[in-house]
């Protein structure tokens, strides 16, 4: 069985931009002065050979010095291809008027053959006679259309590079997102099994603030930046899930001090946050203290947590290489570059960890 598939609609609309930039390309060449013209065929033989040779410039630069060339960064050695093909363009257009277009329509060119009828073809190929009139009067004519489709292509290519540039940023914030998420479901779940085992009363509550959180991870997460607010709602619900396990093992703070409405990537206070208990309370065997601050000038949104540090804890407190830091890393690389800093402080009983943002 024969299959015959239909052009892609975008192939279609490519087809028919390229037949009308030919079409006005044509109408520019006929000129505003078309009465010039004895009969329709001189106007469009006339017209139609200058198109054609415009054609074969642009498919020649194209399909051939572009990707061969261009693409590679042998910028000279396309420039050099463009003149040959130029030269070889203008040539054969030297050929169709001597052969053709002079002898079929002797009094459009009336002016020209009284100077120089009596010169052969060879003469007239001959480039040290013909070159500053190639040059000056071809070139310009011949190449133009080219220009412009190579301006065209150039944009394309741009916004195609920007476009595909967008789309790996989402990809990998949301990729970003899908490690994290689990990674906090994960650690809440376990808090929630252990209050299970107890029988705790507190089970019910616990649901309740993992639901709210979920909700908002779920549901409240899909922009690539959210308020800072809502972030505020979401560590204050995580704090108080966590309260319910440590009980009075635990002391936080958290003080909102930012004078603007602001945005932020989702879920950075609440990777902070994890962090914080992960190396600080749930090895801390006094009370583990944990301080949020968030602030802002003209410019920046200042974060600063700080907790307290377990006296036997065997292992450095540096944090780059858990997950959760390790994809803060990573979303504020592709969300802030160069608009960033973040600062991880280690001293004897505590760990503080500064972040700072620069403010759109």
């Amino acid at each position: 069985m024969l299959v015959i598939e239909r052009p892609a609609r975008t192939s279609l609309i490519a087809y028919a931009w390229l037949a009308g930039y030919w079409l006005v390309v044509f109408l520019l060449n006929v000129g505003p002065s078309w009465e010039k013209f004895a009969t329709a065929r001189e106007l469009v033989e006339t017209a139609g050979v200058t198109t054609l040779l415009q054609m074969l410039v642009a498919a020649g630069t194209m399909l051939l010095l572009v990707p061969r060339l261009l693409d590679r960064g042998r910028w000279l050695m396309s420039l050099l291809g463009l003149l040959m093909l130029l030269l070889i363009v203008s040539e054969l257009f030297v050929l169709i008027r001597h052969q053709y277009l002079e002898p079929t329509y002797p009094d459009t060119y009336r002016a020209f053959l009284q100077l120089y009828a009596h010169m052969s073809l060879a003469e007239r190929l001959d480039l040290g006679w013909s070159m500053r009139w190639i040059i000056f009067t071809k070139f310009p004519v011949l190449l133009f259309p080219t220009v412009l489709l190579l301006v065209h292509s150039y944009y394309q290519k741009q916004r195609s590079l920007l476009e595909l540039k967008e789309q790996k940023v989402a990809a990998e914030l949301d990729s970003l997102k899908n490690q994290l998420n689990p990674h906090f479901i994960f650690n809440t779940l376990n808090n929630i099994y252990a209050l299970a085992l107890k029988k705790s009363d507190d089970t019910a509550a616990a649901v309740a603030k993992l639901a709210a959180i979920l909700d908002y991870v779920v549901y409240r997460c899909a922009e690539p930046f959210v308020d800072l607010d809502a972030e505020i709602e979401l560590v204050e619900n995580y704090i108080a899930l966590e309260e319910i396990r440590y009980g009075e093992r635990l002391q936080t703070t958290v003080s909102n001090l930012v004078t603007r409405p602001v945005t932020l990537p989702p879920l950075i206070l609440l990777t902070l946050l994890e962090n914080a208990f992960k190396h600080g309370a749930r090895d801390e065997l006094d009370v583990a203290t944990i301080q949020i601050e968030v602030r802002n000038d003209d410019t920046h949104l200042y974060i600063q947590l700080s907790n307290s540090k377990p006296p036997l804890v065997a292992q450095s407190g540096s944090v780059d290489g858990q997950v959760g830091l390790a994809n803060l890393h990573k979303q504020l690389e592709l969300l802030y570059p160069d608009a960033h800093r973040i600062d991880v402080v280690e001293t004897a009983d505590r760990y503080t960890t500064r972040l700072s943002l620069a403010l759109t």
